[in-house]
């Protein structure tokens, strides 16, 4: 290979590496359910709990309908919350847990954390993998957090209003006063769809969050897409001021949080996502096209280890050497 082509080779790969270590943008949270760190916040602090449901689905185990005192009552527990392989096959993906959805949206298990406080301007972003949604709950929430009178459902999971005639799903928020008001920003048609969204928000008008959505359905076998921007400039009636913005409190992710005994632990879950969940990433600002383009194409490749780091720096110094 000729040194400009391993030159362009070598910066290739390294700036590749940058995006994939989050060097490129100002990341507050990081979850990615990693092996042997599932529950960790890898760039910030809030590491998240289990948190089983409250309800359970009660079965009929010997066919006697008319004598339900041998029934069997089935509740979630933190051992039924499962982790599988993430996009493209690289790293974990947490899926929630529901003993059937069809039955209860209070019987299952999820992950929730405490100490989330929504920066007046930030971003966020997932991959995940969606399937149908067909439970009794208005909705099913990827990211939910709720401090004051404001929701921030930033990414949720919604069956109604879809526009496409297969459509099993979609994603989108809920932001501020009206639980009503949706926007959906990615349809689905199949279970196992891998989508990434994004929600870029900005809480600095007075009374209103004023949303961007990105999304792509993702082919894992394929090139990284460029996020399209689905739902552009939404605006969110608020609070005035907003109670979301700087107000830390208890977040479910893949579920609704509940802290039933008022000591800012979550300790219970609702309203699971149905699906997989690879990663939620916050970051600090609203970040753009490019910037969100440029960190779904950090999640095609493994995160570089600290040996492949040394690798490409001996690259560029071989090249300088060549070169005297």
């Amino acid at each position: 290979m000729t040194c400009p082509k391993m030159l362009a080779s070598c910066l290739a790969v390294a700036l590749v590496a940058m995006v994939a270590t989050g060097q490129a943008q100002a990341q507050l949270h990081l979850w990615d359910f990693n092996a042997g760190s599932e529950l960790a916040d890898s760039a910030g602090s809030l590491d998240l709990n289990t948190a089983p449901g409250e309800g359970g689905v009660t079965t009929d185990d010997n066919g006697t309908p008319e004598d339900t005192t041998d029934d069997t009552i089935v509740m979630g527990t933190a051992g039924d919350i499962s982790y599988e392989p993430g996009f493209k096959g690289i790293g974990q993906a947490y899926r929630p847990y529901y003993v059937d959805p069809s039955m209860s949206s209070t019987a299952g298990a999820g992950l929730t954390g405490s100490g989330f406080a929504s920066p007046t301007q930030f971003t966020m972003e997932a991959i995940v993998k969606a399937d149908a949604k067909n439970t009794a709950s208005a909705v099913n929430y990827i990211f939910q957090t709720r401090p004051g009178s404001d929701r921030g459902y930033y990414l949720i999971q919604d069956e109604t209003g879809l526009i496409g005639r297969d459509s099993v799903g979609g994603l989108g928020t809920i932001i501020g006063q009206n639980f009503g008001d949706v926007g959906l920003a990615q349809e689905y048609d199949s279970d196992g769809t891998w989508i990434y969204i994004a929600a870029v928000v900005d809480f600095s008008p007075d009374a209103t969050a004023d949303v961007d959505i990105y999304s792509a359905i993702l082919d894992p076998d394929g090139a990284p897409p460029t996020p399209t921007l689905a739902v552009s400039g939404k605006m969110y009636a608020t609070a005035n001021p907003d109670t979301l913005s700087g107000n830390a409190g208890i977040f479910g992710i893949g579920n609704f949080a509940i802290d039933r005994d008022s000591d800012t632990i979550a300790e219970a879950s609702q309203e699971w996502f149905q699906g997989a969940i690879d990663y939620v990433a916050v970051y600090d600002g609203l970040l753009g096209e490019e910037q969100l383009a440029a960190n779904l194409a950090a999640r095609y490749v493994p995160e570089p280890s600290s040996l492949a780091l040394f690798g490409i720096l001996g690259c560029l110094l071989g090249l300088v050497r060549r070169r005297n």
